[in-house]
């Protein structure tokens, strides 16, 4: 955010920090935070409609106009808008934000549970306009990670600009990730159980208050300025016997193992284009080639694909066509993401698993032609057990699929499907699809839905940092205050002349007691009841009890109390890390 933005919030709002009077009336920390949440809500909501727009206004312009100038070249027409595209995407990303880059969401993950929701604003304008030129010149490749990345971005800038903690910034961050997924398929709770599911990783009532805020505003925004209408066209199917629900739970063993080939296939492609001999810049045009080859055999592998989803609800796919389009759409996403192009792997995952399910339940309707529903239904249903396999986010799967169609009668199918994918999935590979991109850039802090052994040996006193504010009980409150916005800290350690923990101070306390008595000491806003931490206490009982204690620090005491250091999310990663750089190859 520009400073003059920044400037002019702060003399709007005069808050530097929760509790200030925000429009000349003194909110408290809830009112703060859901005020916020709406605030990320509608930007972000905004935020989608421009880059719908923006996408829709590049297909025209490098996809249709382009194509209808090159008629002459028959299948291959797509040709020059597509590889005009990619020569474009590549020194966009390289040079002015290399995370705009390939999904978006791993970098959003990763922003989350490694720099405290830090995410460097100028992501969302490079992320947009990387994103749609890859989508709207023809890249195979999908919106959900473009709008997450954007959302997250203006969500991590509000939290920075009113200089919140990291664990604040996060809760923001996930908003934002709500509102562009509610916003840009008309989904609302589907982004709210994706930023908590995979963004979050976490359920808190805070979390999920805000997290409900800002999706409720974008969805409003999107539908005053886009309309209501479903993102998909399909008919209501019904269960037809409970006994179809294997049948179903079969399609989600079916989704995963596809789901496995699809994100092996992604990295593998993703490996011999890092290994090119070429420049970073020319690469996602090399890639909008092979893309364009693919095009010309079928245009239904170009794009998102939810036109070709459409398609498969209404049974107008052969086949033999079904199965040919599963694999043609896996190889062209992942040449498009992993040549270097900007985008989402959600929708496509959606358009396999519609041509997946599609075909699947052609063949359960030959087998059992009475007792089964039309393969539209199994279509349905295949959309969502693939991402959930691949996502490992099976209820923001259920939820985002069910708002996309409004297909009613398939929710225990849903549920079947999407649970067995999930389970199977995880019998196969560890890492979800996003997962496996933080493995590979050796992201060892952040926790995946795999076990990790680490957590549980290393001990939390490596991760105590020594430098931490403390005062005592006799301080001041205007000298307490002194300490923590020199240091920009929300809490203080109250320690007694032997350095023993006595309690902690906190920030919002200690300014709300000043204002009713100036001369009050630290004594009076003591809180005995914060969370700590003795020698025994592993990583993984540290960053556990920061999440049940609803902080960012937790003070590391010997065995007498007194303070050895304090841990924070930040350092247990960096612990996590160093134990892992040193952890034999063999054990």
């Amino acid at each position: 955010m520009p400073k003059r933005a920044r400037f002019f919030l702060g003399r709007i709002f005069q808050v530097r920090t929760f509790g200030r009077q925000l429009v000349g009336i003194r909110l408290t920390e809830n009112q703060t935070f859901a005020f916020m949440a709406l605030v990320v809500g509608l930007t972000g909501g905004l935020a989608a409609v421009g880059f719908h727009y923006l996408i829709d206004y590049l297909h025209e312009e490098l996809f249709g106009r382009i194509a209808s100038w090159s008629k002459g070249l028959g299948p291959f027409k797509f040709m020059p808008g597509i590889i005009l595209g990619g020569l474009l995407v590549g020194p966009l990303v390289t040079r002015a934000a290399s995370e705009a880059r390939g999904h978006g969401v791993p970098e959003v993950m990763e922003a989350v549970n490694r720099r405290g929701g830090r995410i460097r604003t100028r992501v969302a304008s490079v992320k947009a306009l990387a994103s749609a030129l890859t989508i709207g010149s023809g890249g195979s490749a999908g919106r959900e990670g473009p709008i997450v990345q954007i959302g997250s971005a203006l969500g991590s800038t509000l939290a920075r600009s009113f200089r919140m903690s990291d664990r604040r910034r996060s809760t923001f961050v996930a908003a934002g990730a709500a509102a562009g997924i509610a916003a840009i398929f008309n989904a609302p709770l589907a982004g709210v159980f994706f930023a908590l599911e995979v963004i979050l990783r976490s359920f808190t009532a805070r979390g999920f208050s805000t997290v409900v805020i800002s999706a409720v505003a974008a969805n409003a925004v999107w539908r005053v300025l886009v309309g209501d209408e479903s993102v998909l066209t399909a008919e209501v199917h019904q269960l037809i016997h409970p006994s179809e629900l294997v049948l179903y739970a079969v399609l989600g063993i079916v989704a995963a193992i596809v789901a496995v080939g699809f994100v092996r296939l992604l990295y593998f492609v993703e490996d011999q284009f890092d290994a090119l001999p070429v420049l970073a810049d020319l690469r996602p045009a090399i890639g909008a080639i092979t893309v364009g080859l693919l095009g010309a055999i079928s245009f239904d592998l170009l794009g998102s694909g939810l036109a070709g989803i459409d398609k498969a609800l209404a049974g107008e796919f052969a086949f033999r066509l079904l199965l040919f389009l599963v694999v043609g759409k896996m190889l062209a996403t992942a040449l498009t993401l992993g040549s270097g192009g900007s985008g989402g792997i959600f929708s496509p995952s959606l358009f396999i698993g519609a041509l997946l399910g599609s075909a699947y339940g052609e063949v359960v309707n030959q087998l059992f032609p009475d007792s089964t529903a039309p393969a539209g239904a199994y279509a349905v249903v295949g959309m969502a057990a693939v991402f959930a396999a691949a996502a490992q986010a099976p209820m923001s799967s259920i939820f985002i699929v069910f708002e996309m169609t409004n297909d009613f009668g398939l929710i225990m199918p849903l549920m079947a499907a999407c649970a067995a994918a999930t389970v199977a999935y995880t019998a196969i590979k560890k890492d979800s699809i996003y997962e496996v991109k933080l493995r590979r850039k050796d992201s060892l802090g952040f926790q995946t839905s795999g076990d990790d052994q680490l957590m549980s040996q290393v001990s939390l006193v490596g991760a105590a940092e020594a430098k931490y504010a403390a005062t005592q009980k006799t301080a001041s409150l205007q000298q307490a205050i002194q300490i923590m916005k020199r240091g920009r800290e929300e809490m203080l350690l109250v320690v007694s002349a032997d350095r023993a923990l006595q309690g902690v101070a906190y920030l919002k306390d200690a300014q709300t007691k000043l204002g009713e008595s100036p001369t009050a000491k630290v004594s009076e806003i003591l809180r005995e009841d914060h969370p700590v931490a003795h020698p025994g206490a592993t990583l993984e009982e540290g960053m556990q009890m920061l999440e049940n204690g609803n902080t960012d620090l937790l003070p590391v005491l010997d065995w007498n109390d007194r303070v050895l250091g304090v841990a924070n999310r930040v350092s247990i990663v960096k612990a996590h890390d160093n134990a892992a750089l040193t952890k034999p190859e063999d054990s």
